[in-house]
């Protein structure tokens, strides 16, 4: 379709090579969105993630994959000197940056039943293959049973063990002063979410998670999910109460004695699939997940 313009030389007519095709631009480099005094954001490939920063050091709430784990360094260059790093869970997207910046001099945190996921080579049930154990280096060196603290300088860290939502090992964090409050993947913000039932995870536990975020929130609380854009108490309570109806449906099913797969077959959740469904999770997803954490007598 291009015609390639004619040029004469010495008396010969020669084609001129076809002008090279011009690239799409490339994709901005991720950076940091302030959100409060202290709190920017980054919304990376993988997951969204959080920086608070003091005078002379900086927490941040998860680190990417290990792939993508190069843009976030990069996005830190002039920030302050990481002093920790917090994984939310311990899922892959959330993790890999671990080594890099522990290496750096952070240390790493998590609730130590995220510890034992990383440390052992762990099923992953919704992407149907194992995930090696991490490197001894890229393991939290600092692990807690429940709730805990830590302080930078005038910013306290509020992190919330939530229990079987959505792993067993999942951890809200909240800084109060500035109102910001990180959910990792207990919130998917306009999407179904994940439940990862293969460890720990389960439906009612991911429910009080959302119920327990809620209590933290108010109408101005900046609000980061694992996926999704940063949202508001409105966003967060809408997929809370998503939750609890598919929920119900699905329960429903099984107590009237439906199998998983007639449960899937009746497609419970069609009149919500075009808001919630329309992402990488899809409705087979939520309600097979849904139906397998449900008890046996819902």
């Amino acid at each position: 379709m291009n015609l390639r313009p004619l040029l004469f030389v010495a008396g010969l007519v020669l084609a001129a090579a076809p002008a090279s095709r011009a690239e799409p631009p490339a994709a901005p480099e991720p950076a940091f969105v302030a959100l409060a005094p202290g709190l920017s954001a980054l919304r990376g490939p993988a997951t969204t993630v959080l920086l608070a920063e003091s005078d002379d050091a900086a927490l941040l709430v998860d680190s990417e994959l290990p792939k993508t784990a190069p843009a976030l360094l990069k996005a830190l260059e002039g920030r302050k000197p990481l002093r920790y790093v917090v994984n939310t869970h311990w899922h892959l997207d959330h993790v890999g940056g671990n080594q890099a910046l522990a290496e750096r001099g952070a240390v790493v945190v998590a609730h130590e039943n995220a510890w034992q996921r990383m440390a052992a080579d762990t099923f992953l049930k919704h992407l149907n293959r194992t995930i090696p154990a991490l490197p001894v280096s890229a393991r939290p060196s600092l692990t807690l049973k429940g709730d805990g603290k830590l302080r930078l300088g005038a910013l306290e860290a509020q992190l919330i063990h939530v229990p079987k939502a959505h792993t067993d090992g999942d951890l809200l964090v909240y800084f109060p002063s500035a109102n910001v409050l990180h959910m990792g993947d207990c919130f998917f913000n306009g999407l179904y979410p994940i439940i990862d039932t293969g460890t720990g995870g389960t439906v009612d536990g991911l429910i009080a998670a959302l119920d327990r975020g809620l209590a933290v929130a108010d109408g101005k609380t900046r609000i980061l999910a694992g996926h999704g854009p940063i949202g508001s108490q409105a966003d967060l309570k809408a997929a809370r109460d998503m939750l609890v109806e598919v929920r119900e449906r699905v329960a429903r099913l099984k107590r009237s004695g439906k199998t998983r797969e007639q449960a899937l077959a009746a497609a419970p959740t069609q009149d919500l699939d075009a808001r919630w469904g329309q992402d990488w999770v899809k409705p087979a997803q939520i309600v097979g997940s849904v139906y397998d954490s449900l008890p046996a007598r819902p």
